[in-house]
């Protein structure tokens, strides 16, 4: 079976943050931090990954239904949830995470008080696990019904369909990619509202747009910096957009799938060579403290690569694995912690795995001799 590692880039940080690319023998010679096993049992399918103000991170397992917390250490615990056991809880506030119960989690958000937040797609709710460790829904009705309802008051009775990330700011707003809306939610102070996006896909000019206009088609991810700037990986359009806080909505890195011809008025800065890039398939995403943008972008055969957008919107490659001779398929998801270490998932195929064992078990036969 496949196996999920997790990678501190640490000790590679200076060729990351430079935008600079990352080999596979560098990579090889970073520290892993976890195999990502519990039980015995291969994690299969991650989500995002977010981390604590302590180190700790924290990994959305999609297949097994559960949040698992990794130490620096490489220490592997269950946060919450059962593993092998899809479910919910309806709208309970203070469930014990033993007997808390997610469909599918996906993307993480973890703000300044130590409140996790996990985008539950399968249930279309917003899930809390609060420093206690207790689970309550946190926005998304009980019956757990797809819509797109905004809330005045209270947020549950708010709607989402299928949330798949999220991503909190400095004073605790909270910003939802809502991809069966094709749509971008924002929490404040109880209230739900439509920032983007009206519940179709679509790309109206695939430039600068003012709210609740069909502005993203299949959005992935979702990631907001330290001056509060949002930026959504648009993956029906192939581009990441940027949502200022003054409210417009920028296309800000990509080609997209029309080939627009864009104006300096319709840009931030008008790099045109943020626009000559292209994007396959946009995953998980994270934002260091100066305002670059680390994306997960799969490639093809079930490869995929790590990405740094800079401010200016222009990617450069940091670990790729598009390449034909590495042996693993490649990122699958990033996290940027509070002390501005680089984490990422990695996955490496199964006949990768067993001729690795069977190289290594004939190493040791043959020194044996």
């Amino acid at each position: 079976m496949p196996k999920i590692t997790l990678h501190k880039l640490s000790s590679i940080a200076a060729t990351a943050a430079a935008g600079l690319s990352v080999t596979e023998t560098e990579l090889n010679a970073s520290a892993v931090v976890a195999d990502l096993t519990l039980d015995n049992k291969s994690v299969q399918k991650v989500g995002g990954i977010v981390a604590d103000k302590s180190g700790n991170i924290y990994v959305a397992d999609e297949e097994q239904h559960i949040i698992l917390k990794i130490t620096e250490d490489g220490d592997i615990n269950t946060f919450a949830g059962v593993a092998g056991s899809p479910g919910n809880n309806a709208a309970l506030q203070s469930v014990a995470p033993a007997t808390a119960r997610f469909n599918a989690p996906k993307g993480l958000a973890m703000d300044n008080s130590g409140n996790l937040y996990v985008a539950d797609s399968g249930n279309n709710q917003i899930r809390i696990v609060r420093p206690n460790g207790y689970v309550g829904v946190y926005a998304g009705n009980g019956a757990q019904t797809a819509g797109l309802v905004d809330a005045s008051a209270n947020p549950l009775q708010a709607r989402f369909s299928n949330p798949v990330d999220v991503a909190v700011d400095n004073s605790g707003k909270l910003y939802i990619c809502d991809q069966g809306n094709h749509a971008v939610r924002k929490i404040d102070g109880g209230y739900v509202e439509t920032i983007a996006g009206n519940g179709s896909s679509g790309d109206s000019a695939n430039s600068r747009a003012s709210s609740l206009l069909p502005f993203c088609d299949t959005p992935t991810a979702i990631a907001v910096d330290a001056l509060g700037n949002i930026y959504l990986n648009d993956d029906g359009n192939k581009t990441i957009k940027k949502i200022v806080p003054r409210g417009w909505i920028y296309r800000y890195s990509g080609g997209g799938n029309t080939g627009t011809s864009l104006g300096t008025e319709d840009t931030l800065n008008g790099i045109s060579k943020a626009f000559t890039c292209s994007y396959t398939s946009l995953q998980f995403s994270s934002v260091d403290a100066r305002g670059n943008l680390f994306v997960v972008d799969q490639v093809t055969g079930g490869k995929s690569r790590l990405v740094k957008v800079d401010r200016d919107g222009i990617p450069s490659n940091v670990v790729d694995f598009n390449a034909a001779t590495t042996s693993r398929d490649g990122v699958l998801g990033v996290a940027v912690t509070p002390a501005q270490k680089l984490f990422i998932t990695i996955t490496t195929p199964a006949e990768a795995e067993s001729s690795s064992s069977s190289s290594a078990d004939s190493s040791s036969s043959s020194s044996g001799a």
